[in-house]
């Protein structure tokens, strides 16, 4: 992996710099309507700009911003915005290297051809920026890609681009980030290099969530970092099953992506702790999050999450629940430490959807209140 990479509050005024090292004259910029003039601005480039994407990306609007990048005559892409900004570049990259849409979907593409990509994340969660995977639909079906091309080749980290994101956004998008190096920590796919990008994508997380809801710029920074490193990380190992139950608590009772994720961590731990298998690497986890007890990492998410005011909004109804069971995708399910059946998934589900109530509740907020002080 070696990608070329730009650091700290103010950089995007420098881009030219990162251009230059991967010669790129005449970019395509790919982002949303509203960020078009803030590139404008802070670089005082005037460039081609492709923003009809959705924010699932469909692939005939890929197919469109190749054909602009045709029409227009570029040389390199440059993606600012979340995930589907980068998504959206990534399969237009997988287009114009393939030549043709089956090929593309297929990532049937050749590996020595120049068509550089500059990621630049406008928040801190995806950590797409460090990944090869992209997502498009094609006729409302979702199409997963992945390939080392589509890896950009620049990355570009300006802290100053977070400071107008909504709360919740915010919030929603460090629990990917957190979710993903835990998840990438404990996954059959991991590695001892992967295992660094996750434990700093856990801590760099823990460690400045607060200062970072509060607008605090250097935790601004630390958490693009952080969200950075759990991408690394799961560049490599892949996701488990958090990740694999959230799309559909996002599609069908309307959680954004990284709550939806978290939602249900904290009782895949405790299901994991149980196991005398997977006992070990729960316990190494603990350890890392500088926890002494594994038992008390699940309570330290619950409390943290009833702290951001994100608790669930309530069990849904039992066809809900076993719609949600039925939905999730086994081969995702394959990377996460133990075999989940479909009614440990259904009682996961319930379990997660239920708000902590009790004393527990109480105990859960005071663990995470009193986490690093």
């Amino acid at each position: 992996m070696a990608q070329k990479t730009l650091r700290g509050r103010g950089k995007l005024a420098k881009i030219r710099e990162l251009m230059d090292k991967l010669n790129i004259t005449r970019p395509l910029l790919v982002c949303d309507g509203f960020m078009a003039p803030v590139f404008a601005e802070k670089t005082g480039m005037d460039v081609p700009q492709f923003s009809a994407f959705h924010p699932n990306p469909d692939f005939a609007d890929c197919a469109a911003g190749a054909a602009l990048y045709r029409e227009k005559d570029c040389d390199g892409l440059i993606s600012l915005g979340g995930g589907s900004a980068m998504d959206t570049a990534k399969a237009i990259k997988a287009l114009l290297l393939a030549g043709n849409d089956d090929k593309a979907l297929r990532c049937e593409l050749p590996e020595d051809v120049s068509l550089p990509h500059i990621a630049i994340p406008t928040s801190a969660g995806t950590g797409a920026e460090a990944t090869q995977f992209a997502v498009v639909y094609v006729s409302q079906q979702k199409v997963s890609l992945s390939h080392p091309a589509l890896l950009p080749d620049g990355v570009l980290h300006d802290g100053s681009l977070l400071d107008t994101l909504p709360d919740y956004h915010r919030k929603s998008c460090a629990m990917d980030a957190l979710c993903q190096g835990i998840e990438s920590y404990w996954a059959k796919g991991a590695t001892e290099d992967s295992r660094v990008h996750a434990y700093l994508a856990i801590l760099g997380v823990l460690d400045n969530l607060r200062a970072y809801l509060a607008g605090d710029p250097h935790a601004q920074d630390e958490m693009l970092e952080a969200a950075y490193r759990s991408g690394r990380a799961i560049q490599v190992s892949r996701t488990t099953a958090a990740h694999a139950m959230s799309y559909q608590l996002t599609k069908k009772l309307g959680y954004a992506h990284g709550h939806a994720c978290m939602l249900t961590l904290p009782y895949l731990w405790e299901h994991l702790a149980a196991r005398e298998d997977a006992l070990p690497i729960v316990m190494e986890i603990a350890d890392r999050m500088r926890m002494g007890n594994e038992a008390m990492v699940p309570r330290l998410l619950k409390g943290m999450m009833i702290d951001l005011e994100m608790e669930p909004k309530g069990v849904p109804d039992a066809a809900t629940l076993d719609e949600l069971a039925d939905s999730v995708n086994p081969e995702r399910l394959g990377n996460h430490p133990e075999t989940l059946t479909r009614e440990e998934l259904r009682r996961i589900y319930a379990r997660a959807l239920s708000p902590v109530s009790g004393m527990e509740r109480q105990m859960c907020l005071d663990l995470w209140r009193y986490y690093g002080q």
